[in-house]
């Protein structure tokens, strides 16, 4: 188990996570970046496009980001 640091990170700020996340493997934190990506466009859309989790390890080591992008945005049910 590896613990990973999911930071949001652009439009000229960062929310930096302290605490992080231990999981198992590097593609299960990709897919927990990619779940964070996806709320923030669901949540907060305009104000979230153009900014990206950015995960790294415990050396503070950036190993990848996924970013907060509209086409999740399409990926949603409409709803009546």
């Amino acid at each position: 188990m590896t613990q990973y640091f999911f930071d949001i990170v652009g439009h000229q700020r960062s929310e930096l996570d302290y605490q992080g996340q231990v999981l198992p493997t590097a593609d299960d934190a990709y897919d927990m970046a990619e779940s964070m990506a996806f709320d923030l466009a669901v949540r907060q859309a305009d104000e979230m496009i153009g900014l990206e989790v950015a995960v790294s390890n415990t050396d503070g080591h950036k190993l990848f980001s996924v970013p907060v992008k509209t086409s999740y945005l399409a990926a949603m049910p409409m709803t009546a």
